[in-house]
């Protein structure tokens, strides 16, 4: 202490002359060594002029002011200096300039940072020295930590000679910024490290102390130590009555504790706030002393500031707060988390409805579908009439001559139970064309539209009337919903007709990719899905158990007993 005494007694000597003269520089004899490589804020020591108006910063003898750019790696925020984080060529002497109208203040700090020795994990130029008196409990208080962006301390890592400390609540126990000791003995010296981290920036850095401990028979006079409150919050009704305790021990004898609020002391004749004291005496001199705030009604501007104990003597001073806030009813809890649960199951719902929507709708129509009411009869023979491209060269049988005559008859007519009219099938020689097609479209539900890259060799989009006659039932007479299979990827639709291009616009096609193996023929498969999805709903009884037909039967040989396979005139 004795150090700190010659500097502050010259501050204080010298606050007088700063309003005569305007202009006064102090130069700190002291310099201040701190680790490298960790986070280090320094605060411009200006508690004797609190009238300030700025706080700058330089460094060395330069006249620009260091960067307020929280980004940069040495910064000014508000009135402090931060290096983030500090390297040992930052060392040197820095000014922390104070202005108001009345004075211009300027106090030059030396700082030096320096590489842990050898072997160990800090540096011995680095200490605090701590001395407790043995046979009581005791704490090690980690020294200069500064409050994080919750305005609390942050959470403190304990070392004893550079080895990680077992605080198992018996031998020792971690409390803030303090370790404590539960009973201190010989074996508790050493070397003690304290490690904080600080968030800057989205990065963390490290912020460490070393603490030398001593125990010592002779009890040593320190500053008083505020054990309760731990500036807490507490709930309170207003208008309820309630007692404060601020428990303080003292070792100096020649102390002061009363209670604050609002910076100021309670009056002695305030019927609300009333003080009361109790003094213990403990081991040697130090005493125990607790101090009582009795509240007869809590007003609502006591919400406003916090309660403060305060703890003075001549050698520091602590300072401790009870901050009263409002109960959190408990109806407010529960529609709280009746809100959360609802947004959660809402989201969720939406989530799976999204992704799965296919699988519920076809298992709604299979399992639910039996017990609602019957719809009336909408007269339609088939679930869907399919138009295809026609092969022009006689005798030829196609990927699509294949999927339209064996694949979609053997799923969606003998697995899933719908009834398809193909042209080429389930016409009769000698018919005629345009009046066939208009007949069935107008019974078919759906129009069922197979797609395949290369329409160059088929007669096929635009040309035949089967294609006219079915665009106009379905794009303007009857409004029938489309279903596009494309039977492989088609890059491009320019070779399409506009009726075609129009349909692709307003519905996404679903791509066949399958390889005519029976895996690729079960109902179950995500591309038969997906057009039982776009089918009529109405449930029926498949025609037959699935029997995997071979490929190399020729389309005519499939299903009923069809006409022969033609190419509609135009």
């Amino acid at each position: 202490m004795k150090v700190f005494l010659g500097p502050i007694c010259l501050i204080v000597l010298l606050i007088p002359s700063l309003k005569a003269d305007k202009f006064q520089e102090y130069e700190d004899e002291l310099v201040q060594i701190s680790p490298a490589n960790e986070i280090f804020i320094h605060l411009c020591s200006s508690k004797w002029f609190k009238n300030r108006d700025t706080t700058t910063w330089y460094k060395n003898d330069s006249n620009i002011p260091i960067s307020v750019e929280q980004g940069s790696r040495i910064h000014q925020f508000q009135d402090k200096l931060w290096f983030v984080p500090a390297h040992v060529e930052d060392s040197g002497h820095y000014y922390c300039v104070l202005r108001n109208s009345t004075y211009f203040f300027k106090l030059k700090i030396n700082l030096k940072f320096v590489e842990n020795d050898p072997n160990l994990c800090y540096s011995t130029q680095v200490v605090f020295p701590q001395k407790l008196p043995m046979g009581q409990r005791g704490q090690l208080v980690c020294p200069k930590l500064f409050l994080n962006e919750n305005h609390g301390f942050p959470t403190v890592e304990w070392y004893k000679d550079c080895k990680p400390l077992l605080l198992d609540n018996v031998t020792y126990f971690g409390e803030k910024n303090k370790l404590i000791l539960m009973k201190v003995t010989e074996e508790h010296k050493g070397k003690y490290s304290c490690q904080a981290f600080y968030r800057h920036l989205d990065k963390q850095y490290r912020m460490t102390r070393v603490i030398e401990f001593t125990p010592v028979v002779k009890a040593i006079m320190t500053a008083p130590l505020i054990i309760s409150p731990v500036n807490e919050t507490v709930e309170v009704e207003l208008g309820s009555q309630i007692q404060l305790i601020c428990n303080v021990t003292d070792s100096t004898g020649m102390g002061s504790f009363f209670w604050q609020w609002n910076g100021s002391t309670i009056p002695e004749e305030d019927q609300v706030l009333v003080e009361d004291y109790q003094i213990m005496k403990l081991q040697g001199s130090k005493k125990q002393i607790i101090i009582y705030l009795n509240i007869s009604q809590v007003e609502r501007k006591f919400y406003l500031y916090p309660f403060t104990c305060k703890a003075t003597n001549w050698l520091g001073y602590s300072v401790a707060y009870v901050q009263f806030v409002h109960p959190v009813r408990e109806f407010q809890m529960h529609v709280i988390g009746v809100f959360i649960m609802l947004t959660v199951l809402i989201t969720c719902s939406i989530f799976t409805y999204k992704f799965f929507k296919i699988d519920i709708v076809l298992w709604y129509r299979d399992f639910c579908y039996v017990f609602l009411p019957k719809k009336a009869s909408d007269e339609k023979i088939y679930d869907a009439y399919i138009l295809y491209p026609k092969t022009l060269q006689e005798g030829s049988s196609t990927t699509s001559d294949i999927f339209v005559f064996k694949v979609l008859p053997e799923v969606l007519e003998k697995q899933c139970g719908y009834n398809l009219f193909i042209y080429g099938r389930d016409d009769y020689i000698g018919e005629d064309i345009v009046e066939v097609v208009y007949e069935n479209i107008k019974k078919s539900r759906r129009l069922i539209i197979i797609l395949v890259q290369d329409a160059l060799e088929f007669s096929w989009m635009g040309s035949t009337s089967e294609e006219q006659i079915a665009m106009y039932s379905a794009l303007i007479q009857d409004g029938m919903k489309v279903i596009l299979l494309e039977l492989e990827k088609i890059q491009d639709y320019k070779e399409m007709s506009e009726s075609i291009k129009f349909i692709r616009q307003k519905h996404r096609a679903i791509r066949w990719s399958g390889n005519f193996t029976e895996k690729s023929l079960s109902p179950k498969t995500r591309f038969w899905k997906n057009v039982r999805y776009h089918m009529p709903a109405q449930p029926k009884v498949p025609l037959s158990t699935h029997n995997f037909l071979s490929i190399a039967t020729t389309p005519n040989s499939v299903g009923k007993s069809p006409g022969e396979l033609r190419v509609p005139l135009g």
